[in-house]
């Protein structure tokens, strides 16, 4: 079953259930994917870039609503965030990221900071739903 099936059968199941948050979260990846294809006939990848996007998006309006002290708002994000997350594969700790930097250095042949984009090429293929902003924080630090 490939993301988009699983989300529209996670729809009809909030529905059955009642769950309104869990619904609105779920109609709000689907439409995102709809906005892209409008058949959600989009290959696995491009799905879970879209919903990765999504969570990242939850992530900043956290961030934005704790600078403004909404507890709140931020309360309810942080429950839309926490279902998004469960249609995500697990994040990477940083000392796995870093390995992971490690070796794309080592295969990339990189030496200076400015080769930083050969790096980011091999990582996307190893880690596409990796934080790009610790990614490269990473790689700098490596680099330097």
């Amino acid at each position: 079953m490939t993301l988009f099936e699983q989300i529209n059968n996670d729809i009809k199941e909030a529905m059955k259930a009642k769950d309104e948050l869990k619904l609105s979260v779920l109609r709000m990846m689907k439409s995102k994917v709809l906005y892209v294809n409008a058949r959600g006939d989009l290959p696995e990848a491009e799905v879970m870039k879209i919903v990765n996007k999504y969570g990242k998006d939850l992530k900043e309006t956290i961030e934005e609503y704790r600078k403004i002290n909404r507890a709140a708002e931020v309360a309810q994000a942080e429950k839309e965030l926490a279902i998004v997350q469960t249609y995500l594969p697990k994040e990477l700790t940083p000392d796995e990221l870093k390995v992971l930097v490690e070796q794309a250095i080592a295969e990339s042949g990189a030496a200076s900071a400015k080769e930083m984009g050969k790096v980011m090429k091999v990582m996307q293929a190893k880690a596409p739903g990796a934080d790009g902003k610790l990614v490269s924080q990473l790689v700098r630090d490596l680099l330097k």
